[in-house]
């Protein structure tokens, strides 16, 4: 991701108005970014007909979105930065959470060539989205694309973005690698709640990369965000693992995701499994277990450059066993796949148009979830800056 000085008159500017007392004295601040913009057609399975729109924040390959960034040498190899991030829709400019400035990325963070440690609000290793994503760093989705029947992280533990996180990293593009990963839940938990009774996560990360392989491995722990209120028991905690690689053959390359997991709440980031699991007339089983949901997860992609394109192809499998309360559920057991197949055309080093089609279909307990049966399709342009 290439980054643009900002005009020293522009800092000056805001300096002098006060809206930014120190922003003369940076010596790095970048503006970054990317704008992406598209057709999409959805159908859902049933459905008389599909729907067609201009793309919004979540239907395009690349989310659109605006950064700032800045970073000052201290000496003796140690360093301090910063950086600031929001997603937005092109069709409309509205930003994607209104209560939020930064809603994908706010941190401070410091570190040498050794080590690097960050304090805010950060992506989880599982996100697609820098600056700690394991997926991107292994290169574990070859699609490149976090739409609908194609990206894993709709399938595999993912919570996101996290507040009140901190996290590290081992410096350097090649060998070994450590991270790590700590969130103490949101702002309202915290006030409500206290500390002990937070949405906790954890993550642990570890592997190695290389010029063609890269191979790791994250383990994962959280603490559900359902609260002890005297009523209705204590969730109990999701743990799972991922074990990804990938291979570059100087050219065509494959990856593969596995993932397992126990008592997971949610697949992927979609808060879907309460409609999912409550049953014939809408029991409380979700709300009224302990045990959640296991989960097993394989993903493999490939990817093939030919001079200004891009091919690439994506297959995906879940198997799903919920182990908490069944009170009318026809069916506890479920399984849904995936396949798609993706299309770039690099008009530029930053510019690409894009097209792209996916499957997926839902057997049982899945069948009942609209994107786990549906037919996707988009067509767009991209620019980074």
């Amino acid at each position: 991701m290439k980054l643009k000085p900002i005009s020293k008159a522009i800092l000056a500017a805001a300096a002098a108005a006060g809206i930014m007392p120190f922003a003369a004295q940076a010596a790095d601040v970048n503006v970054y970014g990317l704008v992406a913009t598209g057709l999409y057609y959805q159908k859902t399975e049933g459905a008389d007909n599909g729907n067609v729109g201009m793309a919004q924040y979540k239907q395009t390959p690349t989310d659109s979105h605006f950064g700032i960034t800045g970073r000052e040498d201290l000496g003796n190899g140690l360093y301090v930065g910063f950086q600031l991030e929001n997603g937005y829709s092109t069709d409309s400019g509205a930003m994607w959470e209104n209560d939020r400035l930064f809603n994908r990325v706010a941190r401070l963070y410091a570190g040498n060539s050794q080590i690097e440690v960050s304090m805010g609000r950060i992506s989880t290793f599982t996100c697609a989205s820098d600056p700690y994503s394991v997926f991107r760093k292994l290169r574990a989705n070859m699609t490149a694309s976090g739409l609908p029947g194609m990206a894993p992280a709709t399938m595999v533990f993912n919570v996101g973005e996290m507040d009140n996180a901190i996290a590290f990293r081992t410096n350097g593009d090649d060998g070994f690698f450590v991270q790590g990963f700590y969130s103490n839940g949101s702002s309202s938990e915290e006030t409500e709640y206290g500390w002990s009774n937070n949405n906790h996560v954890i993550q642990a990360a570890f592997g190695w990369t290389g010029q063609s392989l890269r191979i790791g491995t994250v383990l994962n722990w959280e603490r559900p965000s359902s609260h002890t209120d005297g009523t209705k028991p204590r969730k109990n905690e999701t743990t799972g693992i991922h074990i990804l690689g990938s291979y570059d053959f100087g050219g065509p390359a494959v990856s593969a995701i596995f993932y397992k997991g126990s008592n997971d709440w949610r697949i992927g980031g979609a808060p879907d499994m309460v409609s999912m699991i409550k049953g014939v007339g809408g029991s409380t089983n979700y709300a009224d277990s302990e045990d959640g949901m296991d989960l097993t997860v394989g993903f493999v992609s490939v990817g093939y450059p030919m001079g200004a394109h891009f091919f690439s192809a994506g297959l995906g499998v879940i198997n799903a066993d919920w182990k908490g309360i069944s009170t009318n559920m026809k069916e506890t057991k479920g399984t849904a796949y995936q396949a798609s197949l993706m299309y770039y055309y690099n008009l530029s080093k930053r510019t690409q148009l894009y097209s792209g089609v996916s499957y997926s279909d839902g057997d049982k307990l899945l069948d009942t979830v609209d994107r786990f049966n549906q037919i996707f399709g988009t067509v767009g342009l991209q620019h980074r800056f």
